[in-house]
């Protein structure tokens, strides 16, 4: 009940005020598990995918969040589970990882902040590549667009910005154990899905500095083939 009520408010909210639009959702596969992968461009962002989701998911939050009493109350009902960010934080992985293999759909930004520096976003974390490795299921990019100036970090009170979501193709791992010495790779796989991320994204919205091309100067990639998940 409390996350149809917030789903409906937070759907209407963005058309109305916000002129939102949602695109591509057709790209989402019909089979679950998978995981949505999104920038993080402001507080605001996880409401937005409203404008794209009909159904629940399972998120992930800072774990600060939920020291504050009203707001955990709310985050818990409408699936948003605590994480310890600088941390191995094995009990939350397990716990998200049981919810995949259960056939949920995970929703989580793997920048796990909302600064940029130079106009360069943070490397992203790994623990969602771990994830899909794990339960061998795909990534599903989002591009978030208006956000950062609607409540860009710093700010209280919202600007007027129209927001823009846009779902992109399903994307499939190569298969790597998820080990200390395969870092490197497991990460080469996060930025890999995190350019894809940001191709969904209008030229002025990307990242500043290394392009598609330089990134796979010297390296392959380790993504698959797009494979037809609507069947």
């Amino acid at each position: 009940m409390v996350f149809t009520i917030s789903f409906i408010i937070s759907f209407y909210i963005l058309k109305i005020l916000f002129a939102g639009e949602g695109i591509g959702q057709r790209n989402f596969p019909h089979k679950k598990p998978f995981i949505i992968v999104f920038n993080h461009n402001s507080n605001f962002d996880i409401l937005t995918l409203t404008l794209v989701i009909k159904s629940g998911g399972i998120g992930m939050g800072k774990h600060e969040l939920f020291k504050v009493p009203v707001l955990s109350w709310w985050l818990r009902k409408i699936g948003v589970y605590p994480i310890i960010r600088e941390a191995a934080d094995i009990e939350g992985f397990d716990k998200i990882k049981n919810f995949l293999k259960a056939g949920e759909i995970l929703i989580i930004s793997p920048e796990g902040s909302r600064t940029w520096k130079n106009g360069q976003p943070p490397r992203p974390k790994t623990g969602f590549i771990r994830l899909a490795q794990s339960v061998k299921c795909p990534i599903v990019p989002v591009g978030i667009t208006g956000t950062r100036d609607i409540l860009p970090p710093g700010s209280k009170f919202p600007r007027w910005k129209k927001i823009v979501v846009k779902v992109g193709e399903p994307i499939n791992l190569v298969p790597i154990e998820t080990k200390t010495e395969n870092r490197d790779l497991l990460q080469q796989q996060a930025n890999e899905v995190m350019l894809h991320v940001y191709n969904l994204l209008p030229a002025w919205a990307r990242p500043k500095g290394e392009s598609r091309e330089d990134f796979f100067k010297n390296k392959s990639s380790l993504l698959l083939p797009n494979k037809n998940y609507n069947l």
